[in-house]
């Protein structure tokens, strides 16, 4: 029987999967990302949050922000992202 290290069958199945060190420096996999692999993978898009950011120069180009504002939330929005944004 052959046994390959995590680098050769990971090269040999096509795929990359970032593996963690714990702190002597052993790589260690998570479940999720074994669900990952599988397609299972456990986490919910709800969870995951969405951000804009908007900036100006000076005070003389705030209506200029909040035009960034109405636009990047209608972005998000046409995207279906921004239902929960305020």
């Amino acid at each position: 029987m052959k046994i390959y290290k995590p680098n050769e069958f990971s090269k040999m199945l096509g795929v990359s999967v970032k593996a963690y060190r714990n702190p002597s420096n052993r790589r260690y996999y998570t479940h999720e990302q074994y669900l990952d692999y599988l397609g299972e993978s456990d986490s919910n898009e709800e969870d995951k949050k969405i951000v804009i950011y908007t900036r100006v120069s000076n005070n003389n180009q705030k209506d200029g922000l909040v035009n960034q504002v109405k636009f990047l939330k209608q972005f998000a929005n046409a995207r279906g992202n921004g239902t929960g944004l305020n």
